[in-house]
Protein backbone atom coordinates (compact mmCIF):
# COMPACT_ATOMS: atom_id res chain seq x y z
CA UNK A 1 0.00 0.00 0.00
CA UNK A 2 1.41 3.37 -0.99
CA UNK A 3 1.48 6.14 1.54
CA UNK A 4 0.52 9.65 0.45
CA UNK A 5 2.69 12.61 1.28
CA UNK A 6 6.46 13.03 1.64
CA UNK A 7 8.85 10.34 2.82
CA UNK A 8 10.66 10.83 6.12
CA UNK A 9 13.74 11.90 4.17
CA UNK A 10 11.79 14.37 2.05
CA UNK A 11 10.16 15.85 5.14
CA UNK A 12 13.57 16.31 6.73
CA UNK A 13 14.69 18.14 3.59
CA UNK A 14 11.63 20.35 3.62
CA UNK A 15 12.42 21.37 7.16
CA UNK A 16 16.10 21.85 6.34
CA UNK A 17 15.46 24.22 3.43
CA UNK A 18 12.61 26.00 5.21
CA UNK A 19 9.81 24.94 2.87
CA UNK A 20 6.19 24.21 3.68
CA UNK A 21 5.24 22.61 0.36
CA UNK A 22 5.35 18.81 -0.01
CA UNK A 23 7.00 16.40 -2.39
CA UNK A 24 5.06 13.24 -3.15
CA UNK A 25 6.03 9.62 -3.28
CA UNK A 26 6.79 7.19 -0.51
CA UNK A 27 6.97 3.51 0.20
CA UNK A 28 6.42 1.48 3.29
CA UNK A 29 9.59 0.83 5.18
CA UNK A 30 11.03 4.34 4.84
CA UNK A 31 13.19 5.06 7.86
CA UNK A 32 14.51 8.20 9.45
CA UNK A 33 17.63 9.81 8.11
CA UNK A 34 19.50 9.35 11.39
CA UNK A 35 19.30 5.58 10.98
CA UNK A 36 20.49 5.62 7.40
CA UNK A 37 23.35 8.07 7.21
CA UNK A 38 26.59 7.74 9.13
CA UNK A 39 28.16 11.08 10.08
CA UNK A 40 31.33 9.93 11.83
CA UNK A 41 34.62 9.07 10.18
CA UNK A 42 35.67 5.42 9.81
CA UNK A 43 38.32 4.03 12.13
CA UNK A 44 41.73 5.60 11.57
CA UNK A 45 40.44 8.59 9.58
CA UNK A 46 41.08 11.89 11.34
CA UNK A 47 39.31 15.13 10.51
CA UNK A 48 41.40 18.33 10.35
CA UNK A 49 41.32 20.46 13.47
CA UNK A 50 39.97 23.99 13.60
CA UNK A 51 43.51 25.23 14.15
CA UNK A 52 44.73 23.49 10.98
CA UNK A 53 41.94 25.07 8.96
CA UNK A 54 42.49 28.54 10.46
CA UNK A 55 46.21 28.36 9.61
CA UNK A 56 45.51 28.09 5.85
CA UNK A 57 46.07 31.17 3.70
CA UNK A 58 45.70 30.18 0.04
CA UNK A 59 42.32 30.31 -1.71
CA UNK A 60 41.07 27.62 -4.09
CA UNK A 61 38.16 27.84 -6.51
CA UNK A 62 35.82 25.08 -7.58
CA UNK A 63 32.90 24.75 -9.94
CA UNK A 64 31.01 22.49 -12.30
CA UNK A 65 28.22 20.03 -11.55
CA UNK A 66 24.96 21.52 -10.28
CA UNK A 67 23.76 18.13 -8.95
CA UNK A 68 25.87 18.35 -5.73
CA UNK A 69 25.84 22.16 -5.46
CA UNK A 70 23.68 22.33 -2.31
CA UNK A 71 26.04 19.96 -0.51
CA UNK A 72 29.20 21.78 -1.56
CA UNK A 73 27.78 25.18 -0.63
CA UNK A 74 26.88 23.93 2.85
CA UNK A 75 30.28 22.31 3.41
CA UNK A 76 32.11 25.38 2.07
CA UNK A 77 30.17 27.66 4.41
CA UNK A 78 31.14 25.56 7.43
CA UNK A 79 34.76 25.21 6.32
CA UNK A 80 35.17 28.91 5.55
CA UNK A 81 33.58 29.74 8.89
CA UNK A 82 36.28 27.74 10.68
CA UNK A 83 38.94 29.40 8.53
CA UNK A 84 37.64 32.86 9.38
CA UNK A 85 37.70 33.86 5.70
CA UNK A 86 36.57 32.61 2.31
CA UNK A 87 39.13 30.04 1.26
CA UNK A 88 37.00 27.70 -0.88
CA UNK A 89 34.36 28.68 -3.43
CA UNK A 90 32.16 26.63 -5.74
CA UNK A 91 30.07 27.90 -8.67
CA UNK A 92 27.71 25.50 -10.46
CA UNK A 93 28.05 25.57 -14.25
CA UNK A 94 27.57 21.95 -15.36
CA UNK A 95 29.92 18.96 -15.26
CA UNK A 96 31.33 19.51 -18.76
CA UNK A 97 32.19 23.13 -18.04
CA UNK A 98 33.78 22.27 -14.69
CA UNK A 99 36.11 19.72 -16.29
CA UNK A 100 36.97 22.17 -19.09
CA UNK A 101 37.91 24.87 -16.58
CA UNK A 102 40.01 22.46 -14.50
CA UNK A 103 41.93 21.42 -17.61
CA UNK A 104 42.56 25.06 -18.60
CA UNK A 105 43.66 26.07 -15.11
CA UNK A 106 40.83 28.49 -14.31
CA UNK A 107 39.53 26.17 -11.56
CA UNK A 108 41.38 24.22 -8.88
CA UNK A 109 38.51 21.77 -8.24
CA UNK A 110 35.97 20.46 -10.75
CA UNK A 111 32.65 18.99 -9.71
CA UNK A 112 31.51 16.29 -12.10
CA UNK A 113 28.82 13.61 -12.02
CA UNK A 114 30.15 12.06 -15.23
CA UNK A 115 33.56 10.70 -16.15
CA UNK A 116 35.85 12.57 -18.56
CA UNK A 117 35.71 11.65 -22.22
CA UNK A 118 38.76 9.91 -23.75
CA UNK A 119 39.69 13.04 -25.69
CA UNK A 120 39.88 15.23 -22.57
CA UNK A 121 43.47 15.91 -21.50
CA UNK A 122 44.97 17.10 -18.20
CA UNK A 123 48.15 18.94 -17.13
CA UNK A 124 48.88 16.21 -14.56
CA UNK A 125 47.33 13.02 -13.16
CA UNK A 126 43.64 13.43 -12.45
CA UNK A 127 42.40 12.28 -9.04
CA UNK A 128 38.75 11.35 -8.41
CA UNK A 129 37.28 12.03 -4.98
CA UNK A 130 33.76 10.58 -4.57
CA UNK A 131 31.86 12.87 -2.20
CA UNK A 132 28.17 11.87 -1.87
CA UNK A 133 25.50 10.05 -3.83
CA UNK A 134 21.93 11.12 -4.55
CA UNK A 135 18.85 10.04 -6.46
CA UNK A 136 17.80 11.56 -9.76
CA UNK A 137 14.05 11.94 -9.46
CA UNK A 138 11.45 11.59 -12.19
CA UNK A 139 9.62 14.79 -11.25
CA UNK A 140 6.28 15.78 -12.71
CA UNK A 141 3.49 18.36 -12.61
CA UNK A 142 0.10 16.72 -13.04
CA UNK A 143 -2.92 18.14 -11.27
CA UNK A 144 -4.89 15.59 -9.28
CA UNK A 145 -2.17 12.92 -9.43
CA UNK A 146 -0.28 12.71 -6.15
CA UNK A 147 1.14 9.21 -6.63
CA UNK A 148 2.82 7.82 -9.73
CA UNK A 149 4.74 4.70 -10.63
CA UNK A 150 6.84 4.39 -13.76
CA UNK A 151 8.87 1.55 -15.30
CA UNK A 152 12.14 2.09 -17.22
CA UNK A 153 10.67 1.25 -20.63
CA UNK A 154 7.88 3.76 -20.00
CA UNK A 155 10.40 6.43 -18.97
CA UNK A 156 12.33 5.78 -22.20
CA UNK A 157 9.18 6.09 -24.33
CA UNK A 158 8.17 9.34 -22.63
CA UNK A 159 11.56 11.06 -22.86
CA UNK A 160 12.16 10.17 -26.51
CA UNK A 161 8.69 11.33 -27.52
CA UNK A 162 6.96 8.02 -28.21
CA UNK A 163 4.42 8.61 -25.43
CA UNK A 164 2.87 12.07 -25.53
CA UNK A 165 -0.21 11.93 -23.24
CA UNK A 166 -0.51 11.10 -19.57
CA UNK A 167 -3.36 8.63 -20.16
CA UNK A 168 -1.27 6.60 -22.61
CA UNK A 169 -1.69 2.83 -22.04
CA UNK A 170 2.03 2.49 -21.19
CA UNK A 171 1.76 4.86 -18.21
CA UNK A 172 -1.65 3.50 -17.26
CA UNK A 173 -0.25 -0.05 -17.14
CA UNK A 174 2.27 1.07 -14.50
CA UNK A 175 -0.53 2.68 -12.48
CA UNK A 176 -3.55 0.38 -12.25
CA UNK A 177 -6.41 1.93 -10.33
CA UNK A 178 -5.17 5.51 -10.81
CA UNK A 179 -7.14 7.74 -13.19
CA UNK A 180 -4.70 9.59 -15.42
CA UNK A 181 -5.90 12.66 -17.37
CA UNK A 182 -5.56 13.10 -21.16
CA UNK A 183 -3.09 15.95 -20.57
CA UNK A 184 -0.26 16.44 -23.07
CA UNK A 185 3.22 15.64 -21.75
CA UNK A 186 5.97 18.27 -21.86
CA UNK A 187 9.41 16.68 -21.45
CA UNK A 188 11.97 18.94 -19.78
CA UNK A 189 15.69 18.19 -19.95
CA UNK A 190 19.04 19.85 -19.35
CA UNK A 191 20.19 22.17 -22.12
CA UNK A 192 23.77 22.43 -20.82
CA UNK A 193 26.44 19.73 -20.71
CA UNK A 194 25.36 17.83 -17.65
CA UNK A 195 26.47 14.89 -15.55
CA UNK A 196 22.84 14.50 -14.50
CA UNK A 197 21.94 13.97 -18.16
CA UNK A 198 24.84 11.55 -18.53
CA UNK A 199 23.70 9.46 -15.56
CA UNK A 200 20.03 9.58 -16.52
CA UNK A 201 20.70 8.47 -20.10
CA UNK A 202 23.23 5.83 -18.95
CA UNK A 203 20.50 4.47 -16.69
CA UNK A 204 18.03 4.24 -19.58
CA UNK A 205 20.65 2.57 -21.79
CA UNK A 206 21.12 -0.08 -19.09
CA UNK A 207 17.55 -0.49 -17.84
CA UNK A 208 15.63 -0.13 -21.14
CA UNK A 209 18.16 -1.18 -23.80
CA UNK A 210 15.60 -2.32 -26.37
CA UNK A 211 13.52 0.86 -26.03
CA UNK A 212 15.95 3.74 -25.45
CA UNK A 213 17.40 4.96 -28.76
CA UNK A 214 19.06 8.31 -27.90
CA UNK A 215 22.29 6.97 -26.42
CA UNK A 216 24.01 8.50 -23.41
CA UNK A 217 26.28 11.40 -22.59
CA UNK A 218 26.45 14.87 -21.06
CA UNK A 219 24.29 15.96 -24.01
CA UNK A 220 22.03 13.94 -26.32
CA UNK A 221 19.87 14.84 -29.31
CA UNK A 222 16.50 15.33 -27.64
CA UNK A 223 13.33 15.42 -29.79
CA UNK A 224 12.29 18.87 -31.01
CA UNK A 225 9.08 18.60 -28.99
CA UNK A 226 11.01 18.68 -25.70
CA UNK A 227 12.08 21.73 -23.69
CA UNK A 228 15.55 22.45 -22.33
CA UNK A 229 16.68 24.38 -19.26
CA UNK A 230 20.03 25.06 -17.63
CA UNK A 231 21.10 23.31 -14.43
CA UNK A 232 18.94 21.08 -12.22
CA UNK A 233 17.32 24.14 -10.68
CA UNK A 234 16.31 25.39 -14.14
CA UNK A 235 14.69 22.07 -15.06
CA UNK A 236 12.85 22.04 -11.73
CA UNK A 237 11.58 25.58 -12.30
CA UNK A 238 10.19 24.75 -15.76
CA UNK A 239 8.45 21.62 -14.47
CA UNK A 240 6.92 23.59 -11.62
CA UNK A 241 5.30 26.16 -13.89
CA UNK A 242 4.28 23.83 -16.75
CA UNK A 243 1.13 21.73 -16.43
CA UNK A 244 1.76 18.19 -17.68
CA UNK A 245 5.55 18.51 -17.48
CA UNK A 246 7.98 15.74 -16.57
CA UNK A 247 11.75 15.83 -16.18
CA UNK A 248 14.77 14.42 -14.40
CA UNK A 249 15.97 16.44 -11.38
CA UNK A 250 18.21 15.80 -8.39
CA UNK A 251 16.24 15.31 -5.18
CA UNK A 252 17.47 18.49 -3.47
CA UNK A 253 16.23 20.73 -6.29
CA UNK A 254 13.01 18.73 -6.71
CA UNK A 255 12.15 19.16 -3.04
CA UNK A 256 13.16 22.82 -3.01
CA UNK A 257 10.84 23.45 -5.97
CA UNK A 258 7.98 21.56 -4.28
CA UNK A 259 7.71 18.99 -7.10
CA UNK A 260 6.03 15.60 -7.06
CA UNK A 261 8.21 12.66 -8.05
CA UNK A 262 7.53 9.07 -9.06
CA UNK A 263 8.46 5.68 -7.74
CA UNK A 264 10.67 3.94 -10.30
CA UNK A 265 10.71 0.21 -11.01
CA UNK A 266 14.12 -1.30 -10.25
CA UNK A 267 15.77 -4.37 -11.77
CA UNK A 268 14.14 -6.59 -9.11
CA UNK A 269 10.69 -5.47 -10.29
CA UNK A 270 10.04 -3.30 -7.22
CA UNK A 271 8.76 0.27 -7.45
CA UNK A 272 10.99 2.35 -5.16
CA UNK A 273 10.85 6.00 -4.17
CA UNK A 274 14.01 8.16 -4.10
CA UNK A 275 14.76 7.64 -0.41
CA UNK A 276 18.01 7.65 1.53
CA UNK A 277 17.73 3.88 2.10
CA UNK A 278 17.19 3.19 -1.61
CA UNK A 279 20.12 5.42 -2.55
CA UNK A 280 22.43 3.85 0.02
CA UNK A 281 21.47 0.39 -1.25
CA UNK A 282 22.49 1.36 -4.79
CA UNK A 283 25.90 2.59 -3.62
CA UNK A 284 26.50 -0.51 -1.50
CA UNK A 285 25.80 -2.75 -4.51
CA UNK A 286 28.14 -0.82 -6.85
CA UNK A 287 31.67 -2.03 -7.63
CA UNK A 288 34.38 0.57 -6.94
CA UNK A 289 37.18 0.90 -9.51
CA UNK A 290 40.85 1.42 -8.65
CA UNK A 291 40.53 5.18 -9.35
CA UNK A 292 37.54 5.33 -6.92
CA UNK A 293 34.88 5.80 -9.60
CA UNK A 294 31.80 3.59 -9.35
CA UNK A 295 28.44 3.08 -11.06
CA UNK A 296 25.33 2.70 -8.86
CA UNK A 297 22.91 3.08 -11.79
CA UNK A 298 20.41 0.22 -12.20
CA UNK A 299 22.14 -1.58 -9.34
CA UNK A 300 20.90 -4.81 -7.79
CA UNK A 301 18.97 -4.97 -4.53
CA UNK A 302 15.27 -5.30 -3.78
CA UNK A 303 15.13 -1.90 -2.05
CA UNK A 304 17.51 -0.10 -4.42
CA UNK A 305 16.44 3.16 -6.05
CA UNK A 306 17.66 2.56 -9.61
CA UNK A 307 18.47 6.12 -10.77
CA UNK A 308 21.14 6.77 -8.15
CA UNK A 309 24.04 8.94 -9.28
CA UNK A 310 27.56 9.34 -7.94
CA UNK A 311 29.36 12.65 -7.94
CA UNK A 312 33.04 13.52 -7.68
CA UNK A 313 35.44 16.33 -7.03
CA UNK A 314 38.25 16.19 -9.60
CA UNK A 315 41.66 17.53 -8.56
CA UNK A 316 45.01 17.53 -10.33
CA UNK A 317 47.72 15.63 -8.49
CA UNK A 318 50.36 18.33 -9.17
CA UNK A 319 49.44 21.82 -7.99
CA UNK A 320 51.05 25.14 -8.96
CA UNK A 321 52.19 25.91 -5.41
CA UNK A 322 52.40 24.38 -1.97
CA UNK A 323 49.75 26.72 -0.54
CA UNK A 324 47.05 25.48 -2.91
CA UNK A 325 48.04 21.89 -2.31
CA UNK A 326 47.75 22.39 1.44
CA UNK A 327 44.31 24.02 1.22
CA UNK A 328 43.04 21.30 -1.11
CA UNK A 329 44.27 18.49 1.13
CA UNK A 330 42.78 20.05 4.26
CA UNK A 331 39.48 20.86 2.59
CA UNK A 332 39.09 17.36 1.16
CA UNK A 333 39.88 15.78 4.53
CA UNK A 334 37.19 18.01 6.06
CA UNK A 335 34.61 17.21 3.38
CA UNK A 336 35.27 13.47 3.68
CA UNK A 337 34.81 13.49 7.47
CA UNK A 338 32.98 16.30 9.26
CA UNK A 339 31.41 17.55 6.03
CA UNK A 340 29.61 14.25 5.42
CA UNK A 341 27.11 15.21 8.12
CA UNK A 342 25.60 17.76 5.71
CA UNK A 343 24.60 15.08 3.20
CA UNK A 344 21.41 13.83 4.85
CA UNK A 345 20.12 17.34 5.49
CA UNK A 346 20.17 18.22 1.79
CA UNK A 347 18.98 15.17 -0.15
CA UNK A 348 22.25 13.24 -0.44
CA UNK A 349 23.70 10.09 1.09
CA UNK A 350 27.13 10.03 2.73
CA UNK A 351 29.82 7.69 1.43
CA UNK A 352 30.02 4.16 2.84
CA UNK A 353 32.83 3.87 5.38
CA UNK A 354 35.08 1.77 3.11
CA UNK A 355 34.84 4.21 0.19
CA UNK A 356 35.24 7.21 2.47
CA UNK A 357 38.45 5.72 3.84
CA UNK A 358 39.85 5.03 0.36
CA UNK A 359 39.12 8.60 -0.71
CA UNK A 360 40.71 9.96 2.46
CA UNK A 361 43.86 7.88 1.88
CA UNK A 362 44.22 9.40 -1.59
CA UNK A 363 44.29 12.99 -0.30
CA UNK A 364 48.03 12.93 0.41
CA UNK A 365 48.76 12.27 -3.26
CA UNK A 366 48.07 15.97 -3.93
CA UNK A 367 51.33 17.91 -3.96
CA UNK A 368 53.06 20.95 -5.45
Amino acid sequence: MLRKGPTAWSMALLVAVGLVSTACGGTEGSTSTSEEVRTTAPTGVVAPTSAEIAALSTKVSGGGASFPDAFYQAVNTDFNGLAGRELVTYAKSGSSDGRKQLASGTLDIAGSDSLPKPEETWPSTLLFFPTVAAPITISYNLQGVSELRIAPDTIAKVFQGAVTRWDDPAIQADNPGIELPPTSITVVHRSDGSGTTSNFTKYLSAAAPSTWKLGSGDTVNWPASTQGAEKNSGVAAVIGKTAGAIGYVDLADAVKAGLSFAEVENREGQFVAPTAAGTASAVEHAEVAANLTYDPLNAAGRGTYPITAPTYLLVLRSQADAGKASTLRTFLRYLLTTGQAQASKLGYVALPAALQQKAHEQVDRIGA
